[in-house]
């Protein structure tokens, strides 16, 4: 079954699909860069593409006829003569053309969002999926073995961040999952901290986020070094941070409320005393999208099903001094949960 089926047997209706997110495209045909693909209820699909990658979508698109938008040409009107349905199902596009949308189909009590279907559908990858996320994990990790050699008194946060990009581009990666995290000393003390002039000093904590994609599919791992000897407190946020990660990491399997994995990992970091310094989601989806269902949160909804692929990413952050983050990215399976990144977590000494 294509995924295309997938989502009209989901769905459960007989609307026609109107997709237009990029990412949603991807998935379902396979290609970057065409303006829309219709999938009906009945009949081929046809993926939309202007002139610049006409011939490109010929080669590489899959499950679906691919057909030339002229310039000047209505697409909306396109897709709407091609309809036998008095249905639509669309995926998201800005309210602008949800109007404009809704006026060639003949109305918006015409059209309803299948966002939700679609999504509930991506939480689940399936084998070839899993396969690419593994690739982009294995070169995520050899970024994190570079950035483990490059870490060091003296060194520009920026220089660690190139070292680590280059090797995995040398790899085979297609580029970064998202702009790399390279923070030091007091700037740990912030999650999203990225890259700049700093330059790292003597036993400063290092964390370094980075991730990997790989034909259109991304990893996400976090790593946390000492430039040189680490204190008593250091060692103690550590060895917190590490225990609530793989805790946590043991507790998935299918059927656990993700909120309950959350849980473990926040109360670890509780009973440390550290409770207030733990500031964000311990983790995410990661597929196509580097953000995506589930979440793991202290009120997600989500169950965890076998094929999901997700990050565990707890974390401590104590302002004016620094902190540490470990993530990794894992699949749930049938009897638990792997880890998919596997590069070693560098004890803090």
């Amino acid at each position: 079954m294509t995924r295309a089926e997938s989502l009209k047997q989901k769905a459960n209706n007989q609307a026609d699909f109107l997709i237009f997110n990029q990412t949603n495209i991807k998935y379902f045909c396979g290609f970057s860069g065409a303006n829309a693909l219709f999938i009906p209820h009945q009949g081929e699909n046809m993926l939309y593409v202007s002139g610049v990658n006409y011939e490109q979508a010929k080669i590489e698109a899959k499950n679906a006829d691919v057909v030339l938008i002229k310039r000047g040409e209505n697409l909306f009107g396109k897709m709407a003569k091609q309809s036998s349905s008095k249905k639509f199902a669309v995926d998201t596009v800005p309210i602008e053309r949800w109007h404009d949308l809704a006026k060639a189909v003949g109305g918006e009590e015409k059209l309803r969002s299948v966002k939700n279907e679609i999504r509930d559908l991506r939480k689940i990858k399936d084998e070839t999926e899993i396969q690419l996320i593994c690739q982009a994990c294995k070169l995520a990790d050899i970024g994190i073995q570079k950035a483990s050699e490059t870490v060091r008194p003296g060194t520009k946060e920026k220089e660690i961040a190139a070292e680590a990009e280059y090797a995995m581009r040398k790899a085979g990666s297609d580029g970064t999952a998202f702009d790399t995290i390279v923070a030091s000393g007091f700037c740990c003390a912030y999650p999203h901290g990225t890259f700049q002039e700093k330059i790292i000093e003597n036993c400063d904590f290092v964390v370094v986020d980075l991730g990997a994609r790989y034909r259109f599919y991304n990893s996400d791992i976090t790593r946390t070094f000492v430039a040189g000897t680490a204190t008593d407190k250091q060692k103690k946020i550590f060895e917190t941070v590490k225990i609530a990660q793989q805790k946590a990491f043991e507790s998935i399997k299918p059927g656990v409320a993700a909120k309950k994995v959350d849980h473990i990992a926040r109360q670890v970091i509780k009973e440390a005393g550290f409770c207030d310094f733990f500031v964000h989601n311990l983790g995410h989806g990661i597929g196509l999208e580097v953000h995506e269902p589930p979440i793991l949160s202290p009120d997600s909804k989500d169950i965890l099903d076998t094929g999901n692929v997700l990050t565990v990413e707890p974390g401590i952050y104590l302002p004016g001094f620094g902190g540490v983050r470990i993530e990794d990215t894992v699949v749930v399976t049938k009897d638990g949960a792997e880890k998919l990144t596997a590069a070693p977590y560098f004890p803090v000494e």
